[in-house]
């Protein structure tokens, strides 16, 4: 039993990584990981975020550095998402990420 499980398992993970989905994530994953312009957004929003954290540890989550690295931040995470490339990404993301669920629906719903 626990190998014709297992069996059935590794049938299902083939699959789902075999599926159009997942495939065209994984392309789309490498696109942005050799993308120059997504890697400096990201870079940006990564030293933002840096700021913003440190803001908030020297002077407060109510101070106005604070604020001003917040407001910072938002710009630049709002840009590297405003990047065609990164909404592609994302868009594809929920349909693999709802792929998942239903999966997780089927075969653990039951369980519960």
């Amino acid at each position: 039993m626990h190998e014709k499980l297992l069996s059935k398992l590794e049938v299902l993970k083939k699959e789902i990584e075999d599926s159009e989905e997942v495939k065209k994530l994984h392309v789309l994953n490498n696109e942005l990981n050799k993308n120059e312009e997504v890697m400096k957004l990201a870079y940006q929003k990564d030293v933002k975020s840096t700021k913003y954290d440190d803001a908030i540890r020297h002077f407060g989550e109510k101070s106005k550095e604070a604020e001003q690295a917040q407001k910072e931040l938002y710009q630049a995470k709002l840009a590297l998402d405003s990047h065609e490339l990164v909404k592609r990404y994302n868009e594809q993301f929920k349909i693999v990420r709802k792929m998942y669920d239903k999966i997780n629906e089927e075969i653990f719903n039951p369980f519960n």
